[in-house]
C-alpha cells in the first residue's frame, strides 16, 4: 500500500534480496578485476612460500587486501545500490508510461 499524501515521483524503489546480492557480486568482480596485480603478486609469492608465506609475503597480502576493502567498502556497495535503485525507477516509470498509453 502506497501513502497517498506522497509526489509517486518521489517514492523509493528498494531493491529485492536478488537484486542486493547480485550488487555485491558485481562489486566483488570488479574490485577483483581492479586488484588483479597485487592478487597475482600475492599468489605467484604464495606459491614459492608454502609454509611461510605468512611472514615472506606479509607485505603483499597486506597490499592485496588493502586494494579489495577500498573498493568493496559499504560505501562502494551504497553507490553501486543507489545506481541500480535509479535502473530499476526508470524501467518501472518507463512500463507505467507504456502502459498508461496502451
Amino acid at each position: 500500500m502506497s501513502n497517498p499524501f506522497m509526489d509517486k515521483s518521489s517514492e523509493m524503489h528498494p531493491l529485492s534480496r536478488n537484486e542486493e546480492e547480485a550488487c555485491f557480486k558485481d562489486l566483488k568482480e570488479k574490485a577483483l578485476k581492479q586488484c588483479h596485480e597485487s592478487v597475482k603478486d600475492f599468489v605467484e609469492c604464495s606459491k614459492e612460500h608454502n609454509i611461510t608465506v605468512m611472514w615472506t609475503c606479509r607485505s603483499k597480502l597486506k597490499a592485496m587486501n588493502n586494494c579489495l576493502n577500498e573498493r568493496t567498502s559499504r560505501e562502494e556497495l551504497d553507490k553501486l545500490m543507489l545506481v541500480k535503485m535509479a535502473e530499476k525507477r526508470a524501467r518501472q516509470q518507463g512500463s507505467a508510461v507504456q502502459e498508461a498509453t496502451s
